[in-house]
């Protein structure tokens, strides 16, 4: 330990101690991780920061660090912190505080709809995460609720959207979920498709939806069908994607959604 507080104290990252995890020594040993050219004070660093993420003091530095006047470099650690205490800690999580998370990471996405997309994709990630925690129980209309607001008001708001609903099934398919939750879960999700693809049919056929929008609502629908989705549910979605077919920058994205499609073993 003294060691360690000695290169850090030369790095100019201060004498942090392994339970000091505040907002001010994680900006410090970020900004050693990426800025110090000596590799074992990178390394101690990298140490350091992978305890903070893990530390009950992570719940609060975190949203912190995903303030507007931090770089995104230092505002992706917040959301990967998030992401790995609801990832690996849920269990921890008093039940009446769902809610609260759940407004916290909702307000974060929707300001970082205009801001860094690594630090919104994971943000995204976390709720995702959230969501396949809570459902059915907790939070059984999880994906309706995401999709609830018009996200034709602005197009950083409907990439946003597009983006959370496209984790939300690849999640579901790496999650570690117990076998009789990953049932309920996968069930849950089956029935909430429902308010996804009338969505993305929507935006897919109209003719103001720029390309950057039709290229993730194809990827989010080949997402979804991974789900094993019957074919009759999203008959006009794959006509959509045969349709974009023409169009050169939307080519790769809709050969992926239709070969996703048809493989699946209920087509």
């Amino acid at each position: 330990m003294e060691r360690r507080e000695e290169q850090w104290g030369a790095a100019g990252a201060g004498a942090a101690s392994a339970l000091d995890f505040t907002v001010e020594n994680v900006v410090k040993a970020l900004h050693q991780l990426y800025y110090d050219p000596n590799i074992e004070n990178t390394n101690l660093a990298q140490k350091w920061l992978m305890q903070a993420q893990v530390s009950p003091q992570a719940w609060h530095f975190s949203w912190q660090l995903l303030q507007p006047d931090k770089v995104p470099e230092i505002q992706y650690f917040g959301a990967s912190a998030l992401h790995i205490k609801i990832s690996r800690y849920w269990i921890d999580i008093p039940t009446d505080q769902y809610e609260s998370l759940k407004a916290q990471l909702f307000t974060q996405i929707t300001r970082f709809a205009s801001g860094s997309k690594i630090v919104l994709t994971r943000l995204c990630v976390a709720l995702a995460l959230l969501a396949l925690s809570m459902m059915p129980d907790a939070w059984p209309c999880a994906v309706a609720d995401m999709a609830e607001d018009s996200p034709v008001d602005g197009q950083g708001r409907c990439l946003a959207l597009l983006e959370l609903l496209t984790v939300l099934p690849k999640e579901f398919q790496t999650s570690h979920l117990p076998q009789y939750r990953k049932g309920l879960v996968r069930t849950s999700l089956a029935v909430e498709g429902g308010a996804v693809f009338p969505l993305l049919e929507q935006l897919l056929q109209q003719p103001s939806s720029p390309s950057c929008v039709c290229q993730k609502v194809l990827k989010c629908f080949s997402s979804w069908v991974q789900l094993e989705v019957p074919l009759q549910d999203c008959e006009a979605l794959i006509q959509a994607a045969f349709a974009a077919l023409q169009d050169s920058e939307l080519f790769n994205s809709s050969v992926e959604a239709i070969v996703n499609a048809i493989s699946q073993p209920d087509a």
